[in-house]
């Protein structure tokens, strides 16, 4: 019998066929250019080790088994190159094909940047088609920039038409984080944002839904977590910490609610930045919001509300 989640996890050669497939984006480089603080490249190997530490194959909340999933992980991306662009080409050109292969790609990253090229990977694996998308992010990241940079990438996949406006929200923007201009871009690309006072009002799962069912309009999509997002009371070791933000379970509600909808083929990680955690604190929340995209893979496309099975006894 399977305990622990990451008994699950085989490598990707191993595991040709497989419910998620796992990869690592060690990049920091378009934080540091936006004055972020480097040190996101080692996410990836971050998240593994609190993966490993922890979370069972059994959520109690849900009453949900993840014993019979398959996880493959294809390892990091080599992101040395000493030009930005060919490190974005390989990230797109690698992405289109592990999401041509497994049903969910997961990255665990990194600098934010990465997902104007993940996001273009997987417009790629669904035939060049535009895709819907969310995220889970503290700034709105539109910036209208030469040069990717970690505050461009979602601007960048609307003007460029990768991303279909009406199809893409924004949830957790923080009040004095964005500027006029940069909102004003959204709603001419008809894009819905959710400042992240509403998410705090009215809760995570309502937002969510609602967001989940304009993305599930396209062809595919993607859900893309900022670690940011969260306050730095729980969140630390990020690129661009702020004193406000999700608090864990509305991260994990995100996470699971994206985990149960089988459009969401591509579910992102970004912008842990371990050289400034305590304790492993940042990197256990990364690991324990994968392990609720997880949850709600395995509990399928029709999950529980939210709460304790019916048939478990509460004290």
């Amino acid at each position: 019998m399977v305990t622990f989640l990451h008994e699950l996890i085989r490598p990707a050669a191993e595991l040709p066929e497989a419910d998620v497939c796992l990869v690592g984006l060690p990049l920091d480089f378009g934080t540091v250019l936006e004055g972020g603080r480097a040190g996101a490249a080692g996410a990836p190997a971050a998240i593994r080790r609190e993966l490993r530490r922890y979370h069972k194959a059994y959520n109690l909340e849900h009453h949900v088994r993840l014993d019979h999933l398959r996880i493959a992980d294809a390892g990091d991306l080599a992101l040395r190159h000493p030009d930005h662009a060919a490190n974005h080409a390989h990230i797109r050109e690698q992405l289109a094909a592990l999401l041509r292969q497994y049903p969910r790609v997961v990255v665990l990253g990194g600098s934010h940047d990465g997902s104007y090229s993940t996001a273009r990977g997987l417009s790629d694996a669904t035939g060049g088609q535009a895709i819907g998308g969310i995220n889970l992010d503290a700034h709105a990241d539109v910036k209208d920039r030469p040069v990717i940079s970690s505050g461009t990438p979602f601007g960048r996949l609307l003007r460029e038409g990768f991303l279909h406006g009406p199809h893409f929200t924004e949830i957790g923007l923080h009040s004095n984080l964005n500027t006029w201009p940069d909102i004003e871009f959204l709603h001419q690309q008809q894009a819905t944002v959710v400042p992240l006072a509403h998410v705090q009002a009215d809760g995570m799962p309502l937002y969510m839904s609602r967001a989940l069912a304009r993305a599930a309009g396209s062809a595919a999509c993607f859900v893309s977590f900022d670690v940011d997002s969260c306050a730095e009371a729980f969140a630390p070791a990020v690129s661009a910490p702020s004193a406000d933000g999700f608090t864990p379970r509305q991260a994990t509600e995100a996470a699971f609610l994206a985990g149960c909808q089988p459009q969401v083929r591509l579910f992102e990680i970004m912008e842990l930045n371990p050289v400034f955690d305590r304790d492993n604190q940042t990197a256990r929340l990364a690991a324990t919001v994968l392990a609720a995209y997880l949850t709600g893979v395995a509990a399928g496309p029709a999950p529980t509300a939210g709460f304790l099975h019916s048939n478990l006894t509460v004290l």
